[in-house]
């Protein structure tokens, strides 16, 4: 299907090597400032240098790591929860009463419905990587199939009556929707056929 089901980068995503050597500069400057911080103060019992050193620098890390992970983090969660019930939506629509086939850009078959198996007689191994001629009937020229090829490419969709045949060579009429689907740069990455019976 499209991009739109996946987290989409963001800015404020940085690539983790780039994070991390973030995170060490960061916490190296910083135990240099609390080392600069304790040469100030008058001398000081180990156990409490060692206290004060790890209380100052805990509260100066803090805010880094909230701002460089904690927080891109959680956008991500939040994100990923969204494509999450984008794509289980999608999928309890996918399942719906109507037939429902998906192809490629290519017109190879990607996905079928139980619907759709269910008419066609066919399983979903057996029609993966097929193009959907397979279920042509003899009914209609190549006038028929180039006037619904060149309307989809121009408009985006195709809807009419057609003939379908199944695994078993039984044909029969069905309506048909047949949307493209593009991508961010109006590249048609996928064929989406809702099939009425």
């Amino acid at each position: 299907m499209s991009d739109n089901f996946s987290p989409s980068p963001k800015s404020y995503q940085l690539p983790v090597a780039r994070l991390l050597v973030m995170l060490t500069v960061t916490a190296f400057l910083e135990e240099l400032l609390v080392l600069f911080v304790l040469d100030l103060l008058p001398p000081l019992p180990k156990p409490a240098e060692f206290l004060l050193d790890a209380t100052l620098l805990t509260v100066l890390i803090f805010p880094v790591l909230y701002f460089l992970v904690y927080r891109p983090m959680s956008r991500n969660i939040k994100e990923l929860r969204q494509a999450e019930e984008s794509l289980h939506t999608v999928s309890v629509a996918f399942e719906s009463r109507d037939p429902i086939l998906i192809t490629d850009a290519q017109a190879n078959i990607l996905r079928a419905n139980r619907m759709f198996l269910k008419i066609s007689g066919y399983s979903q191994d057996e029609l993966i990587g097929k193009n959907p001629r397979i279920l042509k009937t003899d009914r209609f020229g190549k006038d028929y199939y180039r006037k619904m090829w060149n309307q989809l490419l121009r408009n985006g969709y195709w809807s009419g009556e057609s003939r379908m045949k199944d695994k078993q060579g039984n044909e029969f009429s069905i309506g048909m929707v047949i949307t493209a689907v593009t991508n961010d740069r109006q590249e048609i990455t996928h064929y989406v056929a809702i099939y009425n019976i």
